[in-house]
């Protein structure tokens, strides 16, 4: 069964014994339970345009949200069993992220997030190597987010992450990575990008993760690995999962297409473990 499906009927369960104990003690034996449905999980999504769902689909909505993004295709796979909150919104930095824990409440039972690459300005980063006219602005940037990386991004990812715990204390909270842009390919067809520009770009990525997993361990969240499930599917590859460079004009490059999004990230938060405690 899918995952989310798994964590209404664990609740149902529960719910169901509690009931029939109540029962036992209140009324005599040959009284009859009466099943009461519980209340959907009460879930709430925070984030960035990877978590809006944007560039998955078109798209009016001022954030970027879409029915296309992991938050609502969660919620749809639990069949009502999840009621979602998608309180994300593209361009949005960790410290943007602090103040979307205005939708969250001690009534919370699940939170995602994805953050941090805003505020390393790594879109910047990643056009810039896509040019194979601006070498020089590829390295620059590439400098810049380095030194964000080692000083600002730990600091301002723990911020995030207290403020998010605080605001819903009783709530799982998931905090997920992203995927590496490049396949790893000798060939890039359609893509001016020199091999070391590639492999710097993922680099880059790799290291974002690692801060936030390491963020997430100090702060005992749920740290979600999504560069497994787009190993074979980054930029370059024969079915990449992320928006090409079509996506320029409009801002999508790079961010998950509707299969990235249903394959590549609903599957990773879905299996790891949301009612577990970190």
């Amino acid at each position: 069964m899918p995952y989310p499906t798994a964590i209404y009927q664990r609740v149902v369960a529960v719910c169901a014994t509690v009931a029939l104990t109540a029962t036992a003690w209140a009324a005599p034996a040959t009284a009859v339970a009466v099943s009461i449905a519980p209340a959907p999980l009460q879930y709430v999504a925070l984030g960035d345009s990877y978590a809006a769902g944007f560039g998955a689909e078109a798209t009016s909505d001022p954030c970027g949200r879409t029915a296309a993004g992991y938050p609502a295709l969660l919620a749809r796979e639990a069949h009502g069993g999840i009621s979602v909150r998608n309180a994300s919104c593209a361009g949005a930095t960790t410290a943007d992220v602090i103040r979307q824990t205005s939708a969250l409440s001690p009534r919370t039972q699940l939170v995602t997030i994805t953050a941090g690459a805003n505020d390393l300005e790594l879109k910047r980063l990643l056009v810039s190597c896509l040019n194979r006219f601006a070498a020089a602005a590829c390295q620059n940037d590439g400098l810049a987010v380095h030194r964000k990386l080692t000083a600002a991004l730990p600091r301002d990812l723990n911020r995030m992450l207290r403020a998010v715990v605080t605001a819903a204390p009783n709530a799982r909270v998931v905090i997920t990575g992203y995927p590496l842009p490049f396949a790893r390919s000798r060939q890039c067809p359609g893509l001016p990008v020199t091999a070391r520009m590639r492999a710097r770009a993922n680099q880059v990525v790799t290291g974002l993760n690692a801060a936030i997993a390491a963020a997430a361990a100090r702060n005992r969240v749920r740290y979600v690995d999504v560069e497994p499930g787009f190993a074979r599917h980054g930029l370059c590859s024969h079915k990449p999962w992320l928006v090409g460079v079509e996506g320029l004009r409009d801002n999508r490059v790079l961010h998950p297409t509707a299969t990235g999004q249903a394959r590549g990230y609903l599957p990773a938060i879905a299996g790891s473990g949301l009612t577990d405690r970190a």
